[in-house]
């Protein structure tokens, strides 16, 4: 390791640091010249769940330099695991602050990012803030992003070229979401999308009527814009 130069360490370390952030932390801690070589990557690779992780993220990242703060892929949920499991969802005024909180610091891990993220994972739980955090997120410009998960109760894409790369894109929690292979919004949003999974579907026959119709339009008295997207529905 000591006969190889700066630049193919941190190629190694670019390579290495694709988990959930813990080799980049571990690097860190070698010694003082791998936590220089590794500060580019550190961010590199996350998976955040619930409001104390994500507020220790903001907190880290509002006072980190851009350049060293570039999120290439990130796994991102509103609840924690023990909250996601639980399900129990309380409506007093204190939960309703809570459920705020959530959706701010989740916004602003989206926000910081947007300019370099290349795959990304959002599992929204919160019935109350859970579709505005999902509407922000597809508003917010990803020029980088490739690969997109949502899961909750998603609106549909409608920013045009907010995510001019994106090629796939699974979309879970809305169990019949009507209209959003109509008006050609999801081709405006992702024009490069090649692959777009929908799954939770619960006694969605006007979806399956429209897929249908937009996969086959010249079957059909009323028709949708071809739709030359690889879709599955389950």
């Amino acid at each position: 390791m000591e006969a190889l130069p700066l630049e193919l360490h941190a190629q190694i370390f670019e390579f290495a640091c694709t988990d959930d952030g813990s080799t980049a932390r571990s690097l860190a801690l070698v010694s003082r010249y791998f936590r220089d070589v590794s500060a580019p990557y550190l961010y590199q690779s996350l998976a955040i769940s619930g409001m104390e992780q994500m507020n220790e993220l903001v907190t880290r990242l509002d006072v980190t330099p851009p350049h060293l703060r570039r999120i290439r892929h990130l796994f991102l949920s509103d609840w924690s695991l023990s909250q996601t499991k639980e399900r129990v969802v309380a409506v007093s005024d204190e939960a309703q602050d809570r459920y705020e909180l959530e959706k701010t610091l989740a916004l602003r891990i989206l926000t910081l990012a947007a300019p370099t993220v290349e795959s990304l994972v959002v599992v929204a739980s919160c019935p109350f803030t859970g579709p505005p955090l999902l509407g922000a997120l597809f508003s917010t410009p990803m020029l980088h992003l490739t690969e997109l998960a949502v899961h909750g109760f998603y609106p549909f894409p409608h920013s045009p070229r907010s995510m001019p790369r994106l090629e796939r894109l699974h979309l879970s929690g809305n169990r019949n979401p009507h209209g959003l292979l109509q008006l050609g919004a999801l081709d405006s949003a992702c024009p490069s999308l090649a692959h777009l999974r929908i799954s939770g579907l619960v006694a969605a026959a006007s979806f399956a009527e429209e897929l249908q119709a937009a996969i086959l339009p010249i079957q059909f008295a009323v028709r949708y814009p071809p739709y030359s997207t690889y879709v599955s529905a389950v």
